[in-house]
């Protein structure tokens, strides 16, 4: 568990960075630095960005390299790190003699490590003066700061200047507060003599899964002793003082952001939470409930003291907090207890009701087997339920969809049949039996339920609880022929989807969609989707086909499937009942999943795929036996719903 709670942060911060590359690579921002660079002593905000941008790189390849500096200061867990994520490692003697301009140093400092202080400022000089003789070249230092003290409640953070002064004038001298004032006139003689392109931020108290730089309090030490006790205890003193306290994902963010938006020559105060121990307390029992009881004695009317930093500068460049307090608690608590990562937040918006959804959806897949093997039609569970079948024997927990697939011959089997074969209380969902869905996935749904996308429920028409029928149809073998096949196909479906939508798609090409509408709606619904089936049949009838395309849109531009393994198939259990998949189902999941299809994701991303708009299960939410039952669901509305039971 503290293994995969670690590389669930790299990969988070990977995937944060992901978007902020996404974003600033269509106006060429990242572009301007062309290598990136790592150096410092034990402060592990490096560690995990430096992970982090490395995994990012390497989907979008925007950095030509990504080299960590050797200066003689690198602890077991940053060699570690350097090895296992495969990072390029270069000698300070080595640095010194680059020649090329456009470097993106990222230089970190703890100075609370006193053991290294003469090491950091050598290795510092050594960096300005490659940095000072390359162009267009840039330094970020990033301090770990000495323990601020408490201070009175007339104020309640302190900016740049502000703690400059409360370091001189109120706290205690000592030689950690030195240090860091040594960085920062270092910093201003670069800046005025050598005109470096330098920026300084300032981190109080910082905080990963298994690193912890907290000197206003022992978080380490507080979360162990909950732990310990299986007890946790909130007392005045916990609700008395107040800190700043930044998680590593958001100060990872922070660092990299701050070398595209901060400016050169200024310092920031970087911090994205305040807590009191009391708050801190509160999450570690919220989110492990099952560990821990919760004891309560705060007085009223308790003052608070404050050693907070004031980051309305730094927040001024539009950097946004990443994650949530409350999560970043449970990493921490997970790593250090060992206990299960708790991810049921992730599926928090069913209110309980992901595992009724999957009982609801099986119980629609016994319809459809009961008349499949009636007619003797060959169907496998398709999609996220094949996976959840070969990895669990069963729905992955996560999941709130179900899919079952058929080859093109035998859905046509099933179309015939299943209207006039369905219970009453399931419906037949299609374009072509004007229900009102324009999906080109045909489903079976479940009556007197409302199960609808944002997208979906800006049309009014039954949209329960459904199964999706995934149809793969053959295709060519000739590239051209097939490239030309899923290009049309792929027009098509957008045309359906703004058409249906029909509103232009800001997150689309807005004022393309926005000048098309009126044209789209000239021509009735039978055109585009008689069209749209005409293309996916183009090669029934080929014979000798290897390949099979997604003939509902859902992955068109992926490319072909391997037809080879899905025509036979094989029952196994799955939640409670026997269901069909294909008998060689490898190349289906190396396609859709890609050849790891059996590694689970990380934790924060085991989510619902879907964004539901409205969860209406009607009857099926409480057990009503005796009672009066449940309205029947108008898609009008509530208030248009009448007393007619169900």
């Amino acid at each position: 568990m503290r293994k995969l709670v670690v590389e669930d942060e790299q990969i988070m911060i990977a995937f944060t960075l992901c978007v902020f590359f996404k974003r600033c690579s269509k106006n060429k921002d990242l572009s301007k630095y062309e290598k990136i660079y790592f150096v410092g002593d034990d402060n592990f905000i490096c560690d995990y960005l430096m992970t982090g941008v490395k995994l990012s790189n390497q989907k979008f390849n925007v950095y030509n390299s990504i080299t960590y500096i050797k200066s003689g200061m690198e602890s077991e867990y940053r060699n570690n790190t350097i090895t296992s994520q495969n990072i390029s490692t270069i000698s300070i003697e080595d640095f010194l003699h680059i020649e090329n301009s456009n470097n993106l140093v990222f230089f970190f400092v703890d100075t609370t490590d006193l053991d290294k202080k003469n090491q950091v400022f050598e290795t510092l000089d050594k960096i300005q003066s490659v940095l000072s003789k390359t162009k267009n070249s840039r330094c970020v230092i990033t301090t770990l700061l000495p323990k601020i003290e408490y201070f009175s409640n007339s104020v309640t953070s302190l900016s740049e200047n502000q703690l400059n002064f409360y370091y001189k004038n109120v706290c205690k001298p000592n030689p950690e507060i030195d240090y860091y004032f040594n960085i920062e006139e270092i910093c201003k003689n670069y800046i005025t003599k050598n005109s470096l392109n330098l920026t300084l931020l300032r981190f109080d108290n910082v905080f990963a899964p298994d690193r912890f730089h907290t000197p206003s309090f022992d978080l380490q030490s507080l979360i162990q002793k909950c732990a310990e006790n299986n007890e946790v205890v909130i007392t005045d003193e916990d609700a008395t003082y107040n800190s700043s306290i930044t998680y590593i994902r958001d100060a990872s963010y922070a660092v990299f952001h701050s070398a595209y938006k901060c400016e050169k020559g200024q310092v920031y105060n970087v911090s994205f939470e305040n807590a009191t121990k009391a708050k801190i307390k509160q999450l570690i029992f919220e989110n492990y409930r099952d560990y821990f009881s919760l004891s309560k004695t705060i007085s009223a009317g308790i003052k608070l003291d404050y050693n907070r930093l004031n980051s309305s500068k730094f927040c001024k460049m539009k950097i946004k907090k990443v994650v949530s307090f409350k999560d970043a608690i449970k990493h921490s608590v997970s790593f250090l207890t060992g206990y299960e990562y708790d991810t049921s937040d992730n599926v928090e918006f069913y209110s309980g009701k992901i595992k009724t959804i999957q009982s609801l959806e099986i119980e629609t897949l016994k319809e459809i087997d009961r008349i499949c093997v009636k007619h003797n039609i060959k169907y496998f569970l398709a999609g996220g339920s094949l996976l959840g079948a070969v990895r669990s024997g069963g729905s992955i927990p996560w999941d709130d969809d179900l899919d079952i697939g058929f080859l093109r011959e035998e859905y046509e089997k099933f179309r015939k049949v299943c209207e006039s074969e369905l219970d009453d209380k399931f419906e037949f969902s299609s374009p072509f039996n004007g229900s009102g869905s324009h999906y080109t996935i045909e489903k079976v749904r479940l009556k007197s339920t409302y199960f609808s996308t944002n997208y979906s429920s800006k049309n009014i028409y039954p949209d329960g609880i459904f199964i999706d029928l995934l149809i793969y149809d053959q295709t060519s073998n000739c590239k051209l022929l097939r490239y030309l096949q899923t290009l049309v196909l792929a027009i098509i479906y957008d045309c359906i989807i703004v058409r249906w939508y029909n509103q232009a798609r800001r997150n689309w090409h807005y004022h393309l969609t926005k000048f098309l509408l009126p044209i789209l709606r000239i021509f009735p619904w039978c055109f585009y989707h008689g069209f749209f089936e005409f293309f996916v049949k183009l090669f029934k009838n080929k014979k000798n086909a290897t390949l099979l395309i997604d003939s509902v849109g859902k992955k068109l531009k992926d490319g072909p499937l391997p037809k080879k393994g899905l025509e036979d198939t094989v029952y196994v259990d799955f939640d409670g009942i026997k269901a069909p998949i294909p008998v060689d189902y490898t190349g289906y999941l190396n396609y859709a999943y890609g050849p790891n299809y059996m590694n689970k994701p990380n934790l924060s991303n085991r989510r619902c795929p879907h964004n539901f708009a409205r969860i209406d299960l009607g009857k099926y939410v409480f057990d009503v036996k005796g009672k009066k039952p449940f309205r029947e669901v108008n898609l009008l509305g509530e208030l248009y719903e009448s007393e007619n039971e169900i």
